[in-house]
């Protein structure tokens, strides 16, 4: 009887490791390989997340140019999350560049006392591949 109630403990202390919650804002840049358009954006993330789920938008920008999009994810680790751009809500319009959907895989880590987001991303638009880059960003504190 005490190796089921282990057994259970076990169980169940397995399932309670929350994932960390990235509900927020986050601020940073996005990257573009050798022949993007530009070699770096501002990059904006704004996440809603229920249990291992996301759900929110993304912001590219520069100058005055920039570009909304709709986004999902998930966590498919403990501090990794997978994002998929669904579709772009709000955008202005530059001669010479379309807009890329994006999707990338970002890891989660604590670096001096603050949270960020990294990793690469890929995307699309309807000429084709985007040339592909790296994600940055730091988890911005909401203001009181």
């Amino acid at each position: 009887m005490k190796y089921f109630w282990l057994f259970v403990f076990m169980l169940l202390s397995s399932y309670c490791i929350a994932q960390p919650d990235i509900s927020g804002e986050w601020r940073g840049v996005i990257t573009q390989n050798e022949g993007g358009f530009r070699s770096e954006y501002k990059f904006e993330m704004y996440f809603v997340q229920k249990g291992k789920q996301l759900t929110g938008r993304s912001y590219v920008y520069f100058d005055k140019a920039y570009a909304q999009m709709e986004l999902i994810g998930s966590f498919t680790g403990k501090n990794t999350i997978s994002f998929q751009e669904l579709k772009i809500v709000d955008f202005t319009v530059l001669s010479g560049l379309e807009w890329c959907i994006k999707r990338g895989n970002l890891q989660l880590k604590k670096y001096r006392g603050q949270w960020q987001l990294v990793g690469d991303w890929s995307g699309a638009t309807s000429f084709g591949p985007c040339i592909p880059g790296k994600v940055r960003l730091k988890k911005i504190k909401p203001q009181v």
